[in-house]
């Protein structure tokens, strides 16, 4: 915009922001802060227009045809599962969506206790919301050891005062209906050679498997762009 060009922004959701504000909790993130920058950029002239969804409400074919140019800036909005038994039961659900439907003000119920599975910057945020949701007993499973928890140190020290527990080297493999809760079936790991990341590769130890029951689950082991909107349009 300051270049020149005419600039408009079309958004899926009810309000703009995207991951900042669907995906960042607002106990980290105020959404008055949010607003502030999203206002500094439409009084620059960019028109914003919200509860347009890419796919349904506007296709690749009509913007390429109203547009000289198109920047697609879709995100990574839908959580990365892991493909064991049981992830299709209801109270298990992936760490993104978890924390779009509590910013949506969706009346998310999490129960007494919480499982989250990961260790980055979405398991703490979904491990905390689920504190101030009203769970007793929050713990974060991660695969690996605390030193190799890519989240933020201030955040991870922070769900620790909370109260979150954190339940290192241990990975799920299962999970089971058991009378209205879920049984979280997880193998314990030990630390191997390094692998691409440069990290020590989890392996698992044979015959270490134990079960925790929890009334919800949430899967933050990453996140995965959804092309699914942009039809057969090529990117590139």
């Amino acid at each position: 915009r300051r270049q020149g060009h005419q600039v408009t922004i079309y958004e899926a959701h009810e309000k703009p922001g995207g991951m900042l504000r669907y995906g960042i909790p607002s106990y980290r993130l105020p959404h008055e802060d949010l607003d502030a920058e999203i206002k500094a950029i439409t009084d620059l002239g960019v028109d914003i227009y919200c509860n347009t969804s890419l796919g349904c409400d506007i296709t690749m074919d009509q913007l390429e045809e109203g547009y000289d140019a198109v920047f697609l800036a879709i995100g990574a909005q839908q959580s990365r599962m892991v493909g064991i038994p049981g992830e299709e039961i209801d109270q298990v659900q992936g760490g993104v969506e978890f924390l779009r439907s509590v910013a949506c003000g969706e009346g998310v119920h999490v129960g007494e206790r919480v499982i989250v599975v990961g260790g980055g910057n979405t398991a703490i945020d979904a491990a905390r919301t689920a504190v101030r949701l009203g769970a007793d007993e929050v713990t974060i499973l991660y695969r690996r050891s605390r030193e190799q928890m890519p989240a933020l140190d201030v955040e991870v020290e922070a769900a620790a005062d909370e109260g979150v527990e954190f339940h290192f080297l241990a990975s799920p493999i299962g999970f089971e209906r058991a009378n209205g809760d879920v049984k979280v079936t997880s193998i314990r790991m030990e630390l191997g050679p390094p692998d691409d990341s440069g990290r020590r590769r989890p392996v698992p130890i044979d015959d270490s498997e134990f079960s925790i029951e929890s009334d919800t689950v949430v899967m933050a082991i990453g996140q995965v762009v959804n092309p699914a909107c942009v039809g057969t349009c090529e990117l590139g």
